[in-house]
C-alpha cells in the first residue's frame, strides 16, 4: 500500500446486505465506497465525511480524523459494525519476566 493511501489504525468494518460485510481499512478505501457504494440516502454527515476524507488524501488532516468522519457517517446511514471487545481471559495468566542473571565470581 502507498503512503498516499493513508492507513486507518483500526479497520472500519460496514454491513453493507444482511450477512455481508466490508472492511475499509484506509483514507483511500473510505473515499471510494462514499463515492462507489455508499447507500443512496444522504445525511448531514455524509457530506462532511467526503470533505474531510477528501483532506486527509491531500494531506490536509490526518486518518484518524478520516476515520471517525467515516465512522460518523456510516452510523448515520446504519451501516456501521461495531467493534467487539475482546472476550475476557480464561484460567490463569502468567506473565513472562525476565530475571536478572547472576554473576559468576
Amino acid at each position: 500500500m502507498s503512503e498516499n493511501h493513508k492507513p486507518f489504525q483500526t479497520v472500519t468494518v460496514l454491513t453493507i446486505q444482511p450477512g455481508e460485510m466490508l472492511g475499509i481499512g484506509s483514507a483511500f478505501d473510505a473515499a471510494k465506497f462514499l463515492s462507489q457504494e455508499w447507500p443512496a440516502e444522504e445525511g448531514s454527515k455524509l457530506s462532511m465525511a467526503r470533505a474531510i476524507v477528501r483532506k486527509c488524501l491531500q494531506g490536509e488532516c490526518s486518518a484518524a480524523v478520516a476515520r471517525v468522519a467515516f465512522v460518523e457517517a456510516a452510523r448515520e446511514a446504519n451501516i456501521f459494525v461495531e467493534a467487539q471487545s475482546r472476550p475476557a481471559p480464561i484460567g490463569k495468566l502468567q506473565r513472562w519476566q525476565k530475571t536478572a542473571s547472576r554473576r559468576r565470581q
